[in-house]
């Protein structure tokens, strides 16, 4: 592990840095999430307390955090391990935030306001430069961002609360396979261009509709694969 990390340093988006504890938590995610630290690796607290220059306090409090995120797996008597990318568990995800969005994007459509649309106009402009200049992660970091607007906007925390657990394990999976299913990444960012322009339009039923069949477009593309 240790070698590993040395060959591809363990770094993550410039952020301001809160506890050791969520430093550690960030570049591990990000590791993770962007594949530095593979499925299956062990992930052994002290090895990470000396890379860090910590104690293993923040370690363990950082891998306890991953673990809740699904990116970590704690085994009886054998330590922290990455967790696996599963197809058929992915899948489930997948179709759980189709719903979650289906029924948040129905709730939004009904109020967003002309400001929430040229902000979610923003952020696809923004996946557009990541895409023009292949860059992956800051690509999903704005996709993620747009749906999670769509899910604030709902004005349901119920929604909100089911949507946030998923949002980690569906940014690596994103991150690391889209790009063999997508090789122009501009129509990543432009398939989020027809949900703006329903939400204008203040179509609910439509909203929904494009909202699920956006979701679940990579499991055609992987199907046919």
């Amino acid at each position: 592990m240790s070698e590993l990390m040395a060959r591809r340093p363990v770094v993550g988006p410039g952020r301001a840095i809160g506890s050791l504890a969520d430093h550690v938590w960030r570049q591990l995610r990000f590791a993770i999430i962007h594949g530095a630290l593979q499925p299956g690796e062990r992930l052994v607290e002290l090895e990470l307390a000396k890379q860090m220059g910590s104690s293993q306090g923040p370690i363990r409090e950082a891998l306890q955090r991953l673990e809740r995120d699904g990116l970590v797996e704690r085994r009886a008597r054998s330590g922290s391990f990455v967790t696996p990318i599963l197809i058929d568990e992915m899948y489930e995800l997948f179709s759980i935030r189709s719903s979650v969005e289906g029924f948040a994007i129905r709730r939004a459509a009904r109020q967003i306001s002309p400001l929430q649309l040229d902000e979610l106009q923003t952020l696809l402009e923004r996946m557009r430069i990541a895409a023009r200049q292949d860059d992956m992660a800051g690509l999903v970091e704005h996709d993620m961002e747009f749906h999670r607007r769509i899910c604030e906007w709902s004005a349901s925390p119920t929604l909100l609360q089911v949507w946030t657990p998923l949002y980690t394990q569906i940014q690596r999976f994103v991150t690391q396979t889209h790009k063999r299913y997508f090789h122009n990444l501009l129509e990543i960012a432009d398939t989020h261009q027809p949900l703006v322009e329903v939400l204008r339009n203040g179509d609910v039923e439509g909203a929904q509709r494009l909202v699920q069949e956006h979701i679940m477009l990579i499991w055609s593309r992987i199907e046919r694969d």
